[in-house]
């Protein structure tokens, strides 16, 4: 199959389509928190438990982005896309009809695997929908509020339906947004591929998925079975095998699932590692600010969508600002002002506790929305921008997969930090922020000087 890439004049439809596709799956990812305590008291749910049904997620969703991008590059994006929304749209109505805790869990790693499908495919028809640079900045600007909004739209659309409809019904108003999504995108996609440029790499995939699957597991599972129990040593042994694996099958590959050749740039390298940085300290820490706001603050789940408002509605300024600012300077600069701010906002709620004034709290929330705006979309705008035009989908997803597997080690890292209190994460959380900002202002910064 040789297909020729998307027209610059994309349908206003095709790019609601991508846009809608990646909204789904932001919105699952920010809805479900604040149904935890809902699933726990409904279906008996541990703490372990509660991590796996965030983490089932975005497990499933880092392991598998890249395979997903490459199978848009291969098989057309237009059908892979329209496949990933269906499947997203099973897998919930899966999650909603969910008898116990395991089949939740279950459908939560479907939706992860679904999403790794639709998401990487709908940022590269983003990014090919146009040669004009700055166009494709406004794109991404828009792209980014988009993402925005499902943070936004998250928690609070999540704890209204929560406390009126119940926690079921997170997941089944994801069908007439899915259904919306599938008659535009039969309408409007036009459909392209690059097969030449997409092999599918099965052993570096299997080695991958092992690798992050073993550690997000014995990081969670350590609970119930100790540090020095035989199943735990086994499943890091496990781990660090399949790191190994992979490293050595992907520096032998003729075409390896990594795109490798796009490391050997620095600001390629540095920008991953950030997007790694970003979805770890992000990603791990909105599991835990949900936690801390129903469980210490005993709020309800509506209050808790609006007490995390300021968080959100900063994102989305932060989006907005950032497509401006990488339109007028480089992508590393709104990077390193988010992540500074995001870490002084965790770093900020350290002391916080049970009778700590919400506008303290308020304040720390701003910082961190900002701060995860001002850098989610530059850094997808930074590697494609880098990347060939062929190699869209790759790069794409490249960037998406750090940032989801940062998501799924920071989730289980960071809960697995709350037998120090349930906050105390967040200091590893803001360090580790604040280090990406530097090493993006030293190497990155300084190479576009």
């Amino acid at each position: 199959m040789t297909l020729t890439a998307s027209p610059p004049g994309i349908s206003r439809a095709a790019l609601t389509a991508a846009f809608f596709g990646t909204f789904l799956a932001i919105l699952d990812t920010a809805i479900v928190n604040v149904g935890l305590a809902a699933m726990q008291q409904s279906l008996s749910a541990s703490f372990t438990q509660l991590q796996w049904i965030v983490d089932g997620f975005a497990l499933s969703l880092a392991a598998l982005l890249l395979t997903g991008g490459l199978l848009g590059d291969r098989f057309g994006r237009k059908r892979v896309y329209l496949g990933g929304v269906a499947l997203f749209l099973a897998s919930s109505l899966l999650c909603a009809v969910a008898p116990t805790i395991d089949v939740l869990i279950a459908g939560r790693v479907v939706q992860g695997i679904a999403a790794a499908i639709m998401m990487p495919v709908a940022l590269a028809i983003v990014g090919r929908s146009t040669t004009d640079r700055a166009v494709r900045a406004r794109r991404f600007g828009i792209y980014g509020v988009v993402v925005s909004f499902g943070f936004v739209s998250g928690p609070l659309l999540g704890g209204l339906l929560v406390d009126t409809l119940g926690w079921r019904s997170l997941f089944l108003v994801n069908l007439p947004i899915g259904a919306l999504i599938l008659i535009l995108g039969v309408r409007g996609l036009t459909e392209s591929a690059d097969p030449e440029h997409a092999h599918l790499d099965v052993p570096g995939q299997t080695f991958a998925a092992l690798f992050l699957g073993a550690l997000v597991f014995a990081t969670i599972e350590y609970r119930e079975y100790g540090w020095h129990s035989a199943t735990t040593w086994l499943v890091s042994v496990l781990c660090l095998a399949a790191l190994i694996g992979l490293i050595l099958i992907e520096r032998r590959s003729r075409q390896p699932m990594l795109p490798v050749a796009l490391f050997r740039d620095p600001r390629f390298t540095v920008t991953i590692l950030g997007a790694a940085a970003l979805g770890f300290a992000a990603g791990g820490s909105m599991y835990l600010l949900s936690l801390y706001l129903q469980g210490e603050r005993g709020n309800s789940a509506t209050a808790t969508g609006l007490l995390m408002l300021p968080l959100t509605v900063a994102a989305g300024v932060g989006s907005y600002l950032a497509g401006r600012l990488t339109a007028a300077y480089a992508a590393w600069v709104p990077m390193s002002i988010g992540f500074t701010s995001l870490g002084i906002g965790l770093l900020g709620m350290l002391t916080a506790d049970a009778g700590t004034s919400y506008a303290l709290i308020a304040i720390c929330f701003v910082l961190n929305g900002l701060g995860q705006g001002l850098s989610i979309t530059p850094a997808s705008a930074a590697v494609l921008e880098i990347a060939p035009l062929e190699r869209a989908g790759i790069a794409s997803a490249t960037v998406s997969s750090a940032r989801g597997g940062g998501t799924a080690v920071g989730i289980a890292v960071l809960g697995a930090l709350t037998v120090h209190g349930l906050l105390s994460g967040l200091l590893v959380a803001g360090v580790t922020i604040l280090a990406a900002a530097v090493l993006l202002v030293l190497f990155v910064g300084r190479a576009q000087r």
